[in-house]
């Protein structure tokens, strides 16, 4: 009997050895869950920048499109304008130097624009959400027309223009820094 009982035990440990392969990994599988951090939600900024400088007389366009998704957060705008020698020139018949911005949205509605001809920096604006506090998703188009001038080494008329989009995203720890948007 006991003979029958160990050679018993001996087959049960040795079905429960050689099958333990998937068991055995969703506990190991599990174990690691465990020792991981929770995941952190985060942002992210994804900045455009459009920059010139006016090396002589010429008028310039840019037309530059960028994504709007169910996870923006915050669209904030910073813009900034030098025109060498404005205060004096104003007086003077010389071609108009000016810079226009106008931001759509994938609809075609106008979110932000600015006009400016002189020497003109701004703190950053934000750019208010439109439907339920979110803003519509899609191609969001920023078109800007300047006119300036310059000479090498004298001086240079130039403006600086900075769209940084914020998301919210959703931060795992052994990715390394990664966030991903929700």
């Amino acid at each position: 009997m006991q003979h029958r009982m160990l050679a018993a035990f001996v087959a049960l440990t040795m079905l429960l050895v050689s099958s333990s392969g998937c068991l055995g990994l969703l506990q190991g599988r599990e174990y690691m869950e465990h020792l991981r951090d929770d995941p952190v939600e985060s942002e992210s900024f994804a900045p455009l920048s459009i920059e010139h400088t006016f090396v002589n007389v010429q008028q310039e366009t840019w037309d530059e499109d960028f994504p709007i998704d169910s996870a923006v957060t915050e669209i904030s705008v910073y813009f900034k304008a030098s025109f060498f020698l404005s205060d004096l020139t104003d007086d003077f018949a010389l071609e108009p130097r000016y810079v226009d911005v106008l931001i759509k949205d994938s609809n075609g509605n106008e979110m932000w624009s600015k006009r400016t001809t002189t020497t003109e920096s701004t703190l950053e604006e934000k750019i208010e959400p439109q439907e339920n506090g979110k803003f519509i998703s899609g191609d969001w188009n920023v078109f800007i027309e300047a006119s300036g001038g310059g000479l090498a080494g004298i001086g240079e008329d130039s403006f600086l223009m900075t769209i940084t989009v914020t998301r919210t995203c959703i931060e795992f720890p052994q990715a390394d820094g990664e966030c991903i948007t929700l």
